[in-house]
């Protein structure tokens, strides 16, 4: 009976939306916006889960069918079992709705994942000479390289966020029904701008995923400084996003096109007015420095890290910076390459002084989340180097850096969780004083992501910084990559400072012990683990990265 269903609806779809490899470009992206329309629909319903449990149910009846309509037999099926099964729970067990709104987010995170590896292994067919790119959405979207290590790196940000920061927000008492959805939906927007291939679609998905993350922001209502966070990023984040419309709009206006590679094209064309390319070209990279925290743009940064939830903060400072960056390589490397002269002095400015700027002022932090926020800024700048460096080797160590920055980023931020539960208050440093001798796992787990940032040899950040200094000197920017040597010395100092904190110094009777649930030791662990793993053995994925460069060059 299933068979002749399938063969019954399989015609309907080829003729609304058309059966081809061309869509399982937004495959992955599928899974993430039916579960949070899904849990929008139970939350919106306030005591009638029946009312939308069997909308929600057919919703992923849809997308199963979808799946296996396409030959992915056994995500589909996990897909259709899924969303019959937790509706019912929601029924079932009102009372577990946060438990049930967390396993959901996770489900179709893990779907997601599987659907990007399949992507992997079956659209984009790795061989010993590259992969294969792909279109949909008549060319709006790119299934490449860069969309598939921005899918991987978000997707596994939010995976092991979930874990981390649900007993965090319990016992604020903000785990409201609109924390998972609005999470679900700010990793639509971060895979959509990775897979972004003209400047509408970019700034569309840009503003999908900055408009959740302000709600987000702001989610702790009774915190002065999450309100004040949430208006911050609000107000200054749509200043940005009118910035960066105003320059897509010049560029738009003197290329005539929308698509990035015909911006390209374009630009080399007598009759293209230069000026204005070049003006927009400038108010481009100033929107976009404001997203991913260049100085002079980062101003928001340390005051917006420290007020919003932490485990917010943890997957602000992770995922929306690899979805940034996924931005910047494809207008950089795919719009503007004949302005190389132009744009490469002026990345490398920005990146000398964001690399400098964010080491020495995180070095008179005395806050825990502050000096993580500097920290951030310090490494856009490390990774500006590999986008500077315009090449295949550049593209390929900025993909990898920010997988491994993401990891380190979130296995601090995770021990921080630990340590806020534990007086419900700031972590300065005072608070980490004798950590290794009353919580030693917890802080090894620390230090490790804390290592991982600073680039300590057998650690995933080691990796990645080798191949961005690298990629740098090849490129000849030797000075550039001096002055990244040096940030990394000065920043050296501020994590071992925080270490030695934890080994070296005696504990303070009067503090009780770190608050770890199984959740947050379930994703600091795999976060540690992933960090050791990518730096004692990281070359079947820099193999998987190494091909991303071709698609896009």
């Amino acid at each position: 009976m299933s068979t002749s269903l399938l063969s019954a609806v399989t015609p309907l779809l080829a003729q609304i939306a058309p059966v081809s490899v061309e869509w399982s470009a937004v495959a992955p992206e599928l899974l993430p916006t039916a579960m949070a329309l899904a849990l929008l629909l139970v939350a919106i319903a306030r005591g009638r889960e029946l009312i939308v449990a069997v909308p929600a149910a057919l919703i992923a009846a849809a997308v199963g069918i979808w799946l296996i309509s396409m030959a992915v037999v056994v995500p589909g099926a996990v897909v259709i079992a899924v969303g019959f099964a937790l509706p019912a729970s929601a029924v079932a067990f009102p009372r577990r709705q946060s438990l049930i709104r967390a396993f959901s987010a996770a489900a179709a995170l893990v779907g997601a994942l599987v659907l990007t590896g399949w992507q992997y292994a079956t659209v984009l067919a790795p061989t010993a000479g590259g992969m294969t790119s792909q279109e949909a959405l008549q060319g709006a979207l790119a299934n490449d390289g860069i969309a598939f290590f921005t899918r991987v790196t978000v997707y596994l940000s939010a995976l092991l966020i979930l874990p981390i920061g649900y007993g965090y927000l319990q016992e604020r008492r903000i785990n409201r029904a609109e924390v998972e959805p609005l999470l679900l939906l700010t990793v639509v927007g971060m895979a959509a701008l990775g897979t972004a291939n003209d400047l509408i679609t970019m700034f569309v998905a840009l503003e999908v995923l900055s408009i959740a993350l302000y709600v987000l922001s702001g989610l702790a209502r009774r915190d002065r400084r999450s309100q004040e966070a949430s208006l911050k990023y609000f107000v200054l984040g749509a200043v940005s996003s009118a910035i960066l419309l105003y320059g897509m709009a010049l560029v738009y206006v003197a290329t005539g096109s929308l698509d990035l590679a015909g911006i390209g094209s374009s630009i080399g064309l007598v009759t293209t007015p230069r000026v204005v390319v070049a003006l927009g070209l400038a108010l481009v990279t100033v929107g976009i420095g404001f997203k991913i925290s260049l100085a002079p743009f980062h101003f928001w940064t340390p005051d917006v890290y420290q007020g919003a939830p932490t485990n917010i903060t943890a997957f602000m400072a992770a995922a929306t910076k690899a979805a940034g960056f996924a931005a910047v390589l494809r207008l950089y490397m795919v719009a503007f390459p004949a302005l190389e002269s132009l744009w490469v002095p002026i990345l490398a400015g920005l990146a000398a002084i964001t690399m400098l700027y964010g080491a020495i002022v995180a070095l008179v932090q005395g806050d825990l989340k502050r000096i993580l926020a500097y920290s951030a800024i310090t490494h856009a700048g490390y990774a500006i180097i590999g986008v500077t460096a315009n090449s295949d080797a550049g593209l390929t160590s900025t993909l990898w850096y920010l997988l491994t920055y993401a990891i380190g980023t979130i296995g601090a931020f995770g021990c921080v969780i630990a340590l806020e539960r534990r007086r419900r208050g700031e972590v300065t440093l005072k608070e980490l004083r004798g950590l290794g001798r009353t919580s030693p796992l917890l802080a090894g787990i620390l230090s490790l992501s804390l290592l991982s940032l600073a680039g300590i040899p057998a650690t995933a950040g080691f990796i990645g910084k080798l191949l961005v200094f690298q990629a740098g000197i090849a490129a000849g920017l030797t000075w550039l990559v001096i002055i990244g040597v040096l940030s990394s010395v000065i920043a050296a100092f501020f994590y071992l400072r925080i270490a030695a904190t934890m080994f070296l110094e005696e504990p303070d009777p009067e503090r009780g012990l770190p608050v770890v649930s199984t959740g947050l030791s379930l994703g600091v662990s795999v976060a540690a683990t992933l960090i050791i793993y990518l730096g004692v053995y990281p070359q079947p994925f820099l193999q998987i990265v190494e091909t991303a460069a071709a698609l896009v060059r």
